[in-house]
C-alpha cells in the first residue's frame, strides 16, 4: 500500500477540497485528485462526494481521515524527534539550581559542558528560593531535598543521592563531651535549617543500622537554608550541624569536623533535575540534562 495516498487524501479532507489543498501543500488539484481516486478504488468504497459546489467526505472517508490524521501526527512526531537528535545543541539554557550545589558541584563540571557545545549560553541562577519552573521558564531547576513533590507539567529525573551526616567541632565536643547516643543530643546546642522544620517543630529524624527510629526535637541556636553557611557555624564550634556528606567530608579529614553517633543517620536527600516533559524539549536543554546525569554524580561522591 501506498501510504502517500492516505497523505494526499488527508491534505483534500484537512482543507476541505482540491483547490483549498493546491493552495497550501503546493501539490497540484489534478495529482491530488488522481491519488485519491486510485485509493478509492484500491479500498473499494467513495471517500468524497462529488459536487461542483460543495465538498463532504462520506461516513467511509470521516472514518479513514480520523485514522490518516493519526498517521500524520505520528509522521511529524517521528520527524521532529530525529531533527532534535541531529540538531546541533544552541541557545540559552535556563537553569536554577540550590548555591551550595552550583558552588561545590556545578562549578567544577560547567567548564566542560561549553567546551563541547560552544553554541550554547547558560544563565543559571544560583538560589535557595523556590523556584517556579513553567511561570519563570526555566528550563531546568535543580532541588536537593528528602523528597520531592510532583508538580503537575513537571518531570523529576534523580541525578544523585547526598547523604545527611551529624557534625560537630573538636572544640565544641571537649566542651560539651562527645554524645553516645540521640537522647544526648539534648544537651548541646545545634545548628539547623527552616527545611527540617517538620509540623511546626523542628526536628531531625535519625534510624540506625537496626531499624530503631528516634526523633530529635530541638530549638536551634542558628536557622539557615544555606548550608554553606551552616557549615561555617558548625565549624567556628556553634553547634551540631546535620549538613550533606559532600560539604563536610573535607573538613572530617582535616579533623575540623567529627562525626558523631555514626550508627545514626538521617533521610538522605536525593538531588533531582525538574523540567518540563521531554517532548519536543531543546536540543540545548536536553544535551545539558544528559550531561548532567553522566557528570553529577561523580561530583557527589568523589
Amino acid at each position: 500500500m501506498d501510504f502517500n495516498d492516505l497523505y494526499y487524501f488527508y491534505l483534500v479532507a484537512e482543507n476541505s477540497g482540491y483547490t483549498a489543498a493546491e493552495k497550501n501543500s503546493g501539490i497540484t488539484k489534478s495529482l491530488l485528485s488522481r491519488r485519491v481516486v486510485q485509493l478509492e478504488e484500491r479500498l473499494k468504497v467513495r471517500l468524497v462526494q462529488r459536487n461542483s459546489r460543495s465538498f463532504a467526505l462520506t461516513t467511509a472517508g470521516n472514518i479513514l481521515l480520523e485514522h490518516a490524521k493519526e498517521m500524520v501526527r505520528e509522521g511529524i512526531n517521528a520527524y521532529d524527534s530525529v531533527s532534535e537528535l541531529v540538531a546541533e545543541p544552541s541557545g540559552v539554557v535556563r537553569l536554577s539550581s540550590p548555591t551550595v550545589l552550583a558552588q561545590y558541584h556545578l562549578a567544577p563540571i560547567i567548564p566542560g559542558f561549553m567546551a563541547r557545545y560552544p553554541n550554547v549560553r547558560l544563565c543559571i541562577d544560583a538560589t535557595d528560593r523556590h523556584v517556579q519552573v513553567i511561570e519563570e521558564r526555566i528550563d531546568l531547576s535543580l532541588r536537593a531535598r528528602k523528597n520531592i513533590n510532583q508538580e503537575p507539567g513537571l518531570v523529576a529525573r534523580i541525578l544523585a543521592v547526598s547523604n545527611m551526616i551529624l557534625v560537630a567541632s573538636p572544640v565544641l565536643l571537649e566542651h560539651y563531651g562527645v554524645p553516645d547516643s540521640p537522647e544526648e543530643l539534648e544537651s548541646l546546642p545545634t545548628i539547623s535549617s527552616v527545611l527540617d522544620r517538620n509540623e511546626n517543630e523542628q526536628r531531625w529524624d535519625l534510624t540506625n543500622k537496626d531499624g530503631a527510629n528516634f526523633q530529635f526535637k530541638h530549638r536551634a541556636i542558628m536557622y539557615c537554608t544555606n548550608p554553606r553557611v551552616q557549615f561555617e557555624a558548625v565549624i567556628h564550634g556553634i553547634g551540631v550541624g546535620l549538613l550533606p556528606d559532600t560539604i563536610v567530608y573535607s573538613a572530617i579529614r582535616e579533623r575540623k569536623l567529627i562525626k558523631i553517633l555514626e550508627a545514626w543517620k538521617a533521610d538522605s536527600h536525593v538531588i533531582h533535575a525538574v523540567f518540563p516533559s521531554r517532548k519536543h524539549m531543546n536540543p540545548a536543554v536536553r544535551a545539558f540534562l544528559d550531561y548532567l546525569i553522566l557528570h553529577l554524580p561523580g561530583t557527589i561522591h568523589d
